[in-house]
């Protein structure tokens, strides 16, 4: 029962701090008026979270292998807690930037703190990471559906915030939380196997985050597709990566569930952006969805593994830092070639990190 209690919490918390990172893409109207940003400053903000992200993440990792993670996860909880009131107070756009990547830093403990739980839990690690993993679709569908409620009340959508990383951050302090404990998780960043599981999760981050980011404005202001019909194909993207969290559950091994996954997103991605047709993007969307979060469960399994859960908290930190760079470039690359006026090209470059991810894990690796 305790266990359980540690996971639900772990999953709420990863809910928050993707709450607050993926609500920008909305929060950012709101700004763009009251602080006149343009583009520039609008794309800065989020860069700067995740380079607080990126930057801190393996210490947080080393952290939690140290002193466990029901520390850490007090600690980044409450900590950033405490600065999501300013946001809203934000006066100029150089304290946005100051807030945003502190609250990068801040919450990057999070995640691996909450993989470290998993690692030493009862039941297949991938399936209990798959109901961890299912925070992220489930933060982009609720965000879809409330976007309208959260750009009249933002104001109230930060006390919200402020008030659910602040009482999560207690309850983590009753929790009797047994994991295994490493003062050697420093050799983790050296292990070659790591660095490869790292890379192959930037692929797969270069392609989910990236299409994300641009399927709507793609299907809306470069292939000609209606805005009612293009919220319709984001909304099915969006259950497609619901529906992956359940698909991973059935499936046992983690290396073919990657594979199938990165081929089904690399083939559905260039049907979908040689086409206009709504009829071929509705199912071609909903399998871009699915298979764009199907490979994470197991990735991330593979991650721990690696080096065992007695380092999974640095594993994941490292991981989780290096990966985040392809959230970080590819909506930015896209936007390069965008901008060339090779829309095709463009939404196709998201096959990239995706095909990287599969030619490591076809010549590299071995775990089966």
């Amino acid at each position: 029962m305790i266990m359980k209690s540690s996971i639900i919490l772990g999953w709420f918390t990863t809910f928050l701090q993707l709450t607050l990172r993926f609500s920008w893409g909305i929060i950012a109207v709101v700004f763009a008026y009251t602080l006149h940003l343009n583009s520039v400053e609008i794309g800065s903000v989020l860069f700067l979270f995740y380079l607080g992200y990126i930057t801190s993440s393996t210490l947080w990792g080393i952290f939690i292998d140290r002193v466990g993670p029901k520390t850490t996860l007090f600690i980044s909880t409450f900590l950033s807690s405490l600065l999501i009131p300013l946001i809203p107070m934000s006066g100029s756009v150089s304290a946005l930037y100051l807030l945003y990547l502190v609250e990068g830093i801040l919450t990057a403990g999070i995640y691996p703190s909450s993989v470290k739980i998993l690692s030493s839990s009862e039941g297949r690690l991938t399936s209990n990471l798959a109901l961890l993993d299912s925070a992220a679709p489930t933060v982009m569908l609720v965000l879809s559906l409330f976007s309208p409620l959260i750009l009249v009340y933002w104001r109230w959508f930060f006390v919200f915030l402020f008030f659910s990383f602040l009482l999560s951050s207690f309850l983590v302090l009753p929790l009797r939380i047994k994991v295994n404990l490493s003062r050697h998780s420093i050799r983790v960043v050296k292990n070659r196997k790591v660095w490869i599981m790292a890379l192959i999760r930037l692929g797969e981050q270069w392609g989910l985050w990236g299409t994300s980011s641009w399927l709507f404005p793609f299907l809306v202001l470069y292939d000609g597709v209606g805005r009612g019909e293009s919220e319709i194909l984001l909304v099915t993207y969006a259950i497609g990566q619901v529906m992956s969290i359940f698909l991973v559950r059935l499936l046992k091994s983690e290396v073919k569930i990657i594979e199938t996954s990165l081929i089904a997103f690399i083939v559905s991605l260039v049907i979908l952006s040689l086409t206009k047709d709504f009829f071929l993007l509705t199912p071609f969307s909903f399998i871009l969805g699915i298979s764009s979060f199907l490979c994470r469960p197991p990735t991330d399994s593979l991650v721990v593994k690696v080096v065992g859960s007695g380092s999974a908290g640095t594993s994941m930190g490292f991981a989780n830092a290096v990966s985040q760079l392809g959230s970080m470039i590819a909506p930015f690359v896209v936007g390069l070639v965008l901008n060339t006026g090779n829309y095709v090209i463009a939404i196709d470059s998201l096959a990239l990190g995706p095909l990287l991810s599969l030619v490591l894990l076809e010549i590299d690796l071995n775990f089966n």
